[in-house]
């Protein structure tokens, strides 16, 4: 029954942050073997992950133009690897013997012809195939025939169009003798979809071709196995034992993603390997890929067979062309041609053969093969096959047979492949042959510098050449063609190409003559022993040439060993079809996986992160699989109800009804390129090599001290780190600018060996509610899985200062890294250090950004995204001014930190003038303490939310009985912008006082006073409108207001009179609203006041404060925060302030009317003295003898740019002169009248601190405790 598709190119890998940590089985490879153990894996049941060197490419995607395929060809030569690692052709170079082979998920089967000839039987008989392979004749029948079901071969049908290059051969054979032997094999090629290209040696693009890609492993990914791709397989170990390990092989891995390249060419072997760990290794990597899996393993020290390597073959190959004959071949394959535009197709690769394997010695026996040449190679190949034909011993004696009409016809043939192209005259009459013969297989495969090469001395002069020429020549002369052999071949007599390597990890039936068993296990020595859970399954196995195309062959001995394995535990392989089509949103038969059960401790961490990094990871991911969207696909059905023929002619075939209606018309390439230029959201990857040190015996917060003692021991940590930011569109949508990490840490303190990267999650340019107010950072979190399978959890912050733009170029800050250990479900810090990127690896990481779509176009624009996102982050971080204005009502996290107090009482007071403020009494058992605040805020300044320990709750804490005053400046009382005489605020602390003394029954208090509330209090104290105070303590001022510069320079612009006079503004407001925000919006925190409409004025003033004068690390965006430093002068330090509190200050900051700011400013401050309403000056000795028995204690931050710290300096001089005139006037702590400066501090921040609670407050409570025998509740108990 036929199935509707559209709109899809499928995606069936995985990205690598899904890998797991464990599997039931791994699959290193996806060609015939190793596709077929994932299929029957994943069919019994089991977990499998599939490791493939190349990448994910399916009909559409593969080249077809010259320029194209350039940059998909990589060479392994005597000198190193040249070209891109994941190229879909690979040519490995070597002295003897070439080998031809490909990348890509589906192995060679994307580029070989896939014709299934059975070997001759008699190569059964040959003594180097264990006995259990030959005796078992119905097993292996049985493992042919399950191939044959899967890969349904069919020959060429004679009633399709004829194809030059079959009837040449079919001419060729007759004209030589041989038209008996002359056969059309079976083909796995989809015969009604093929456009009949030939393109099938570079990759096809019209879905005829039935490569593992469209049969074993959509299959096994629809049983549940997962697909991981450009990993590229290094080596195998057997695990030692261990607690943590959930299996005993661990499979090391190098990830060849595009944007490590330049750190792996840099680096190389620097660059640690990634692993997992399973309980079956399937190495199914081709024979150059196993073989050389195996040599490194062994040389890392897995005990194997010596015969690794050895009994290689290449099968026979041998290459050659009648080159120019007088009969149209048409053996040019299409390329990016238009099939509408070629008279005859050129069909699949190959159709037909000539059988000569009926030799008395089967040794001797052979087959010749037609083919096609690449359209990407046809233009050199044009000029050498003229050369070679032109010095060619038997061309120049076919010459003399020649007519002077046949001269001339071949002279015109040849010119009219150079005017008219490849496709008309010599070249379109060029038959190749692909001879597929025996050799003696005693080639050999070596590591060497860490590469696979091989090593077959006098391979090209053992083999018959003259005996293949002498069989060839007539094929060539029956349609009067030049017979010319292989380009490299003839050239050297030495070197030979195979487009079929087999062998290196031959049959054996033991050690001392193979690799592996029968079964395909590994032999552990020379013995019988074997590992039970590392087998290989691909053309490594075979340990003689075969003589014709190994494929089928292949697949049996995979099949069969698959068989064995299910039988050996207990399995059984399901081999009924999938008559379904593939959902390739869901895999149809998904494996259910219980990680508690699996991997106790694994569960345990992420139970530990799934508020972290893993839950991140998670919501960062999505599943990349499934059907990508496009336009819809050619070949597709319009109706759900169409019925395919093949299905109904062929009920158990598996191929159409996994891809049921694909292919089932003529593609149309542009469509084709567009759906495959879709397939991929683009995305940009990078990667990073950090480089330090971690120490395990530091574990204090003191990452200076942790770097030094880990550099003094030698305790280094390099990290190998490849970003990936998912689809660019979704990574900008996010502001946090998340994105996975993928890489390896190597850190012996931690490992002897390298150890994995698992969740890990990166971010810029971002914080959290607890970073300080002027800091953002970049963040590292991830998993570190070590080869035992214990795991640690890496935090890495690299702190980021606003208005550092400088500093952060020529000097950036070093990554601080936090390493956790969990036992028992219970977290400990396990190490400390620093990491920073090496200053040679700066522009290799920018050489190293990649884009991960399938269209140039793509790439670049989502580097170009990437990077513009990048830069205006760096640029809104470095230059905070150019932003836009954060205000009140924009989006912003609030963190509230929850509190325990007392039940609060609150006393409604009335002062001497009438004014109507608040007192609010959280009891306890010490005290009691008075706090008075500032201007423009409120009590809350003591009390807030906002960050983890107030002053308030500090002193609750430490038993105090606490008392907040919100006298007539704090914004919570009704009228605070209406009252006019800042000097009342003394009479309201009068007021307040006396109820404290009343309540509680004391005879004295202690005050803790901030700012104007402190210059109230003095003024009342001084004046003596204040009694009952026993003990002081000041914030920033005390009796002489001394401001900064910039402050003193605002005074003399007049600006307080301009804004009243000029402006006629009643008051100046520190929060402010977007003028784009509602009346709704503007809504007081506190309720207290209407809100009003945006004004020009309000606009102008904020913007205008975006550039006033201040420290460039103090440069933020935030509109609130503007208007009070204007207002009063810088009233903190950002890097003291938290983000939190920062970004939420209209909940502690209001509005103060013009009359108090002019009190402030035009008099106190202006005179830099303190007076009372009718103008006397307070700080004359005779009002100091007012607090001759008082103590005292001033603190000032060192950075307060609102008062310097000459106020509270010449303060404290003043009142030892007056009442201490016999104290030493050094600054020790048994004077009654002392001073504390706190470094690092402004103003404010000495109160609403992120650590104030640690730099000041024990300050103030020492304060406070000295003074309790003198006031307060002791003072009240003795009497």
């Amino acid at each position: 029954m036929g199935h509707k598709h559209k709109n899809r190119l499928p995606r069936i890998s995985s990205p690598l942050t899904k890998l797991k940590s464990h599997y039931d089985a791994i699959v290193v490879g996806s060609g015939y073997g190793a596709a077929i153990a994932a299929s029957r894996l994943a069919r019994m049941g089991k977990r499998v992950c599939i490791l493939e060197r190349g990448e994910e490419r399916w009909p559409g995607e593969y080249p077809e133009d010259t320029i194209d395929a350039a940059t998909e060809v990589q060479f392994n030569g005597e000198h190193g690897h040249e070209g891109k690692r994941t190229g879909l052709y690979e040519i490995h170079k070597n002295k003897d013997q070439w080998a031809f082979v490909a990348c890509g998920l589906g192995g060679t089967s994307l580029l070989n012809a896939n014709t299934a000839l059975r070997p001759d039987p008699r190569l059964w008989n040959d003594k180097s195939w264990p006995e259990e392979i030959t005796q078992d004749k119905d097993l292996l029948e049985q493992s042919f025939q399950h191939a044959i079901d899967m890969l349904q071969p069919t020959p060429y049908p004679k009633d399709w169009p004829v194809l030059p290059k079959l009837a040449t051969l079919e001419a060729q054979a007759k004209g030589a003798g041989a038209h008996d032997k002359f056969v059309r094999p079976p083909i796995t090629v989809h015969q009604k979809a093929s456009t009949l290209t030939g393109n099938d040696t570079t990759g096809i693009n019209d879905w005829s071709k039935n490569t593992t890609l469209l049969n074993y492993i959509p299959d096994a990914w629809n049983h549940g196995a997962e697909i991981y791709t450009c990993c590229n397989v290094v080596r195998v170990e057997k695990a030692k034992k261990s607690a943590h390990l959930p299996g005993p092989y661990v499979v090391y891995f190098e990830w060849q993603d595009d944007s490590r390249a330049a750190f792996l060419h840099e680096h190389g072997a620097n660059i640690a390997p990634m692993f997992i760990t399973a309980d079956i290794v399937v190495l199914g990597a081709g024979a150059l890929g196993t073989s050389e899996i195996l040599l490194r393993s062994a040389k890392c020290g897995l005990k194997t067979s010596d015969q690794i390597g050895k009994h290689f073959s290449g099968n026979g190959d041998f290459l050659a062309f009648s080159y120019n004959g007088e009969t149209l071949v048409n053996g040019v394959s299409m390329g990016d041609e238009d099939p509408k535009k070629f008279e005859h197709g050129v069909g699949p690769v190959i159709t037909g053969l000539i059988d000569y394997r009926d030799t008395p010695n089967v040794m001797d026996g052979y087959v010749v093969e037609e083919g096609a040449i690449p359209s990407q190679a046809a233009l050199m190949l044009r000029t050498i096959y003229q050369v070679m034909s032109d010095h060619s011993s038997k061309s120049l004696k076919t010459a003399e047979n020649l007519s002077f009409q046949e001269k001339i016809h071949r002279n015109a043939r040849e010119l009219s492949s150079y005017v008219a192209g490849v496709y008309r005259g010599a070249m379109a009459n060029t038959q190749t042959f692909l001879v597929m013969s025996h050799d003696d297989a005693r080639g050999e495969l070596q590591l060497t510098d860490d590469r696979i090469r091989i090593h077959w001395p006098g391979v090209g002069s053992s083999r018959d050449f003259s005996r293949l020429d002498g069989l060839l020549e007539p094929l060539a002369e029956a349609v009067r063609g030049t017979y010319v052999r292989d380009p490299l071949t003839a050239a050297t007599d030495e070197a030979v190409v195979t487009v079929h390597p087999i062998g290196g990890a031959s049959f054996g039936r033991n050690g001392a003559e193979g690799a592996i068993n029968h079964k395909g296990q590994l032999f552990t020595g020379q013995g019988e022993e074997v590992y039970e859970g590392i087998y290989v399954m691909d053309g490594a196995v075979m340990p003689m040439s075969l003589g014709v195309n190994p494929f089928l062959t292949i697949s049996a001995l995979a099949e069969r060993a698959c068989a064995l394995l299910a039988r050996d535990h207990g399995l059984t392989i399901k081999y009924a079809p999938t008559l379904v089509p593939i959902d390739f949103k869901t895999p149809q038969f998904p494996i259910h996986y219980n990680e508690q059960e699996a991997n106790p401790v694994a569960y345990a961490l992420a139970q530990s992160l799934k508020k972290d990094s893993l839950n991140e990871v998670a919501q960062l991911d999505g599943d990349v699989r499934g059907l990508i969207v496009s336009e819809p696909f050619p070949g597709d059905s319009d109706s759900s109800s169409d019925s395919s023929s093949d299905e109904e002619d062929t009920p158990n075939r598996v191929l159409p009804s996994v891809f049921s209606g694909w292919g089932s018309k003529s593609a149309d390439k542009a469509e084709i390129k567009k759906a495959s230029a879709e397939a991929k959201k683009p995305g940009v990857s990078f990667t990073e090599l950090l480089k330090g040190h971690l120490s395990t015996v530091i574990l204090t917060e003191d990452f200076d001290t942790a770097d030094n003692q880990a550099r003094s021991s030698g305790s280094t940590m390099n990290v190998t780190l490849t970003l990936s930011t998912g689809p660019i569109d979704e990574f900008l949508k996010r502001t946090d600018h998340r994105a996975r990490i993928i890489g390896t840490v190597s850190c012996r303190a931690l490992s002897d060996e390298p150890m994995m990267i698992e969740s890990g999650v990166f971010t810029v340019f971002t914080g959290t509610e607890d970073d300080p107010a002027d800091e953002c950072a970049i963040l590292y979190k991830m998993i570190l899985h070590c080869a035992s399978g214990e795991r640690y959890r890496f935090e890495g912050r690299k702190p980021i200062t606003t208005g550092h733009v400088i500093e952060g170029w020529i000097k950036p800050a070093k990554i601080l890294v936090t390493v956790f250990k969990i036992e028992n479900g219970v977290e400990t810090v396990f190490g400390r250090g620093k990491l920073g990127e090496h200053d040679d690896d700066f522009f290799t990481q920018i050489s190293s950004f990649r884009g991960d779509s399938n269209s140039l176009t793509a790439n670049l624009k989502a580097i170009k995204e990437f990077s513009v996102s990048t830069v205006s982050a760096a640029v809104k971080t470095y230059l905070p001014f150019l932003n836009e204005l954060k205000y009140p009502e924009d989006s912003h996290k609030r963190k509230a930190y929850p509190r325990q107090r007392p039940p609060k009482t609150v006393f409604d007071v009335l002062s001497s003038d009438g004014f109507k403020t608040r007192l609010t009494r959280f009891k306890g058992k010490k005290g009691p303490v008075l706090l008075l605040h500032g201007a423009s805020v409120s009590s809350e300044i003591f009390s807030t939310d906002l960050i983890p320990h107030n002053l308030c709750d500090y002193l609750l804490a430490h038993d105090y009985d606490v008392w907040l005053s919100d006298w007539r400046c704090s914004i919570l009382v009704e009228d605070h912008h209406r009252q006019s005489n800042i000097y009342g605020g003394a009479h309201d602390h009068a007021a307040a006082i006396q109820i404290i003394l009343k309540e509680t029954g004391v005879k004295n208090i202690q005050v803790i006073a901030h700012c104007v509330g402190s210059l109230t209090l003095w003024a009342g104290l001084l004046n003596g409108d204040i009694e009952g105070v026993g003990a002081i303590v000041s914030s920033q001022v005390a009796n002489r207001p001394i401001n900064s510069t910039a402050d003193r320079i605002k005074q003399s612009l007049q600006l307080v009179p301009l804004f009243e006079k000029v402006l006629r503004q009643e008051e100046f407001d520190c929060v402010t609203h977007s003028p784009s925000a509602s009346l709704e919006e503007q809504k007081d925190t506190h309720g207290l006041k209407e809100p009003k409409k945006v004004t020009l004025l309000d606009r102008t003033i904020d913007n205008a404060l975006r550039f006033m004068p201040m420290p460039v690390q103090e440069y933020c965006n935030n509109a609130v925060c503007h208007r009070a430093s204007f207002c009063f002068g810088l009233l903190w330090e950002h890097d003291k302030l938290s983000k939190n509190m920062h970004d939420n200050l209209e909940e502690i900051l209001g509005s103060i009317n013009m009359e108090s700011l002019k009190t402030l400013v035009m008099g106190w401050a202006k005179k830099q003295t303190l007076t009372n309403v009718e103008g006397v000056d307070l700080s004359s000795p005779e009002h100091l003898k007012r607090l001759e028995n008082v103590p005292v204690l001033l603190i000032h931050g060192a950075k307060n740019q609102v008062f310097i710290p000459e106020a509270t300096l010449k303060t404290i001089e003043e009142l030892r002169n007056t009442n201490l005139p016999m104290t030493n006037m050094t600054y020790d702590y048994k004077s009654i009248y002392r001073r504390e400066v706190i470094p690092g501090y402004g103003h404010l921040d000495c109160i609403v601190g992120d650590k104030a609670y640690q730099d000041v407050y024990p300050i103030i409570l020492k304060q406070l405790e000295s003074n309790l025998a003198s006031t307060g509740y002791h003072v009240a108990s003795e009497e």
